[in-house]
């Protein structure tokens, strides 16, 4: 009976036969690159997701640094405030180390004048 099918319309019940195999063959095909984009857009949206939060773990993570920085930018300053309070104090400390060294001269010199004149006074006491 297939005998006398295929000597009936054989020649073109195979080449029928064959396009249906071509067409499920193609629809195969498809049907794997569909899977295959399914599962690439999945991982890409988990990757979307995934992405946005270290995003904003990042985004966090430098509004806390600014206000670290923004705090030591704030010490600095104070620094170097107490380091021109320091400096204007020595400034200060040596003015007056040179007028105690004038006032320390100048007390010797009287030593020295009225050290003189005792001597003088003995001498003649001795005299």
């Amino acid at each position: 009976m297939e005998k006398k099918i295929l000597d009936i319309g054989g020649a073109r019940l195979l080449t029928q036969k064959s396009k249906v195999d071509g067409l499920k063959l193609h629809i195969n095909l498809a049907n794997d690159e569909i899977t295959k984009a399914e599962v690439a857009k999945a991982k890409a949206e988990k990757d979307v997701v995934k992405l946005a939060k270290g995003l904003q773990a990042n985004t966090d993570a430098l509004a806390e640094a600014e206000a670290g920085l923004e705090e030591l930018d704030r010490e600095m300053k104070e620094c170097s405030r107490g380091v021109q309070d320091i400096k204007d104090k020595v400034g200060d400390a040596k003015t007056e180390e040179e007028n105690s060294k004038t006032k320390l001269d100048e007390v010797k010199d009287r030593l020295d004048d009225v050290s003189e004149k005792i001597r003088g006074f003995k001498n003649l006491e001795v005299s």
